[in-house]
């Protein structure tokens, strides 16, 4: 008899251990000659089993069995060939001991370790797919190797790693890490204004070599550009950073961090869509049509897009887009005609609920009432709310890093 190993997913178990049989696949089947015991120090097992895998989700999905067989149909085995069931971490084998038959013994992971680079790897490359994507869906002309000379794969890896241990970039780390990783946390204004202060923070980020206090750039003159303009195009406020002296200094500078492309407008365009699309990428042709005016920073601002959003939340829009052969012809747009039946039926139905004045003063007030004066308090609170800068001057030693900025 001999030793297997084999990676097959947490349903086929289930079925090999409710139906007794199974036939596995043998390209993920590999035969050991050493000691169990001495299973973790042979990650050429590993590596030989798990090139042949599929994407997963959560280490929930795949596990590890060990089983003895002759050499003849060593796909094809039984419950009771099996010795060992090997989560692929400790998580998963607290999901198993929990959700498997009681009486089933789940070991100790073998390569806990391998599995999380194994998982990581996997995300570079959904990030790369969901770029791939973007890049079908808007039928974008730049080439995309021209995109990946600047968001790298070691980028990537960064970006990744840091999403996987928790850690906000800090240190000498290129610009772009700095802009993938960039959150909010700020009063910035909800429009394309709060998406250039983004990217005046992520920049500061940069400068300091970790993420800055917002109570420390505030006062900087480029936040107090964006805190009093009211102008809300992009390509206009671009023109209006270019004609304002006073932010020279901080234009400069950016050119300075990356001299062959506008580091401004693709870090903006960045954040612009990154809100919009944050639960999933749709084709809206108005946002292609804006990058005529500087498509290579447009590109690289799809690029970061599609890596931050991933295959994940991309593959939609692209079936939709395709079409995918499998999907149904879509259904016809209601005609005008059905509208016209539709708006012409209201007035009937408002008159059926009108009440004279006379009524409406000796009832008390109904679910409409109520609802108008809840609209007609929120409105009056919307227009309490607006974004407001104090006076804090910030630690000394920390902005004299964003003088004159």
């Amino acid at each position: 008899m001999a030793n297997y190993l084999a990676l097959i997913r947490k349903a086929d178990f289930i079925d090999l251990f409710k139906y007794g049989c199974f036939h596995i696949n043998r390209d993920m089947v590999q035969e050991f000659t050493c000691a169990v015991e001495n299973l973790p120090q042979e990650k050429r097992i590993f590596d030989d089993i798990v090139k042949n895998a599929n994407n997963f989700d959560s280490s929930f999905t795949y596990l590890f069995i060990h089983y003895e067989k002759d050499s003849e149909n060593i796909a094809d085995i039984n419950i009771a060939d099996v010795r060992n069931i090997y989560p692929l971490d400790q998580e998963a084998k607290v999901e198993f001991s929990i959700s498997f038959d009681p009486r089933i013994k789940i070991q100790e992971p073998l390569w806990p370790s391998a599995v999380r680079e194994w998982q990581k790897q996997q995300t570079i490359e959904g990030c790369k797919k969901g770029a791939d994507n973007i890049w079908k869906i808007y039928d974008i002309k730049e080439p995309i190797e021209e995109a990946r000379k600047i968001i790298t794969d070691d980028i990537l890896k960064e970006f990744v790693e840091e999403l996987y241990d928790n850690r906000r970039p800090s240190g000498e780390l290129p610009i772009w890490v700095y802009v993938l990783r960039y959150e909010r946390h700020a009063p910035y204004y909800d429009d394309t204004r709060g998406a250039f202060m983004d990217t005046t923070n992520a920049i500061m980020n940069y400068m300091k070599k970790e993420e800055v206090d917002y109570s420390i750039i505030e006062n900087t003159q480029i936040m107090h550009f964006f805190q009093n303009s009211t102008v809300l195009n992009f390509q206009d406020i671009l023109t209006l950073m270019d004609k304002t002296p006073e932010i020279k200094k901080f234009l400069d500078y950016t050119i300075e961090i990356v001299p062959d492309y506008d580091l401004i407008k693709i870090a903006t365009l960045f954040y612009i869509f990154r809100r919009q699309y944050i639960e999933g990428f749709k084709n809206e042709s108005h946002w292609k049509k804006g990058g005529d005016d500087c498509p290579k920073e447009f590109a690289i601002a799809c690029y970061m897009l599609g890596c931050t959003l991933g295959y994940e939340h991309t593959y939609d829009c692209l079936y939709d887009e395709l079409p995918l052969a499998i999907f149904k012809p879509k259904s016809p747009t209601p005609t005008k005609a059905i509208e016209k039946i539709n708006t012409e039926a209201k007035p009937v139905k408002q008159k059926e609920n009108s009440t004279s004045n006379s009524d409406k003063n000796k009832q008390p007030k109904g679910k409409t009432a109520q609802r108008k004066e809840k609209v007609k308090t929120d409105k009056a609170e919307e227009q309490k709310v607006k974004v407001t800068t104090d006076n804090k001057t910030g630690d000394a030693e920390q902005l004299k890093l964003f003088n004159n900025l």
